[in-house]
Order: C-alpha cells, then sequence, then structure tokens
C-alpha cells in the first residue's frame, strides 16, 4: 500500500468497515502495542506480532483465541468518532502462525492514520 495515498477512512469500501466489525477480528488499543514480546502463559492467549513495516516494527500484542483460532485480524483505531466522521485504522491480517499455536505473524493490510513521508 502507497502510504502517499492512502485512504480515508470514513470513505473507506463499505467492504473494510463491515470487515473490522467481524467477531474473528479483535480490536487493540495503543497501550496494547508492546516493544518486546511479552511471557504468556494463559493458554488462551498467544504473542502475535505486527509489522507495519516503520522503523519501530515490529510491536508485539497478546492475542485472544476465538473459539479455538487466532484472530484474522487484529484493528487499531485512532481519534475521536464523531458524527460528522469515522475514526482512522489500521488493520493487521494474519499472514502466517507457528506449529503449537504460540505465536502468529501480522501484516499491515490497510492503513489510513498516515497521511505519507516526508523525505529531504
Amino acid at each position: 500500500m502507497s502510504h502517499e495515498h492512502a485512504p480515508e477512512y470514513r470513505s473507506s469500501p463499505p467492504s473494510i468497515l463491515s470487515f473490522t466489525e467481524q467477531p474473528a477480528v479483535q480490536h487493540i488499543t495503543p497501550s496494547d502495542l508492546l516493544a518486546s514480546p511479552p511471557r504468556v502463559t494463559d493458554p488462551a492467549h498467544f504473542v502475535g506480532r505486527v509489522h507495519s513495516g516503520g522503523l519501530a516494527s515490529p510491536h508485539y500484542v497478546v492475542g485472544e483465541y476465538r473459539e479455538g483460532r487466532m484472530p484474522t485480524a487484529f484493528v487499531l483505531e485512532y481519534g475521536d468518532r464523531t458524527p460528522a466522521q469515522t475514526r482512522s485504522a489500521r488493520v493487521w491480517g494474519l499472514a502466517a502462525h507457528d506449529r503449537d499455536g504460540s505465536s502468529a505473524d501480522y501484516r499491515l493490510v490497510h492503513d489510513d492514520s498516515s497521511r505519507g513521508y516526508v523525505t529531504a
């Protein structure tokens, strides 16, 4: 995805908006993004690596199994929701997971929280 032409979340196609509301999707907050992998001992949880392609990538998230399966995506919404506009969002989709199910990789599939990069 080109960050120079990132789509507006409020004008995202209905498929993106409805996708983020699916039960197999886990919503996260900025405080859920960790710089190093946590130790997870609860069998109902796993460690997810979220890759954004930026300098601070990857981050780690404690994921929750849904009916014995890893979430198909993590969704992180930014900003305030008002009647005039919806929030910006980043969506990471499940890319791969370890055989034992203790960790998984998620790749950025949608990002409108950025309006591009400035280069010299």
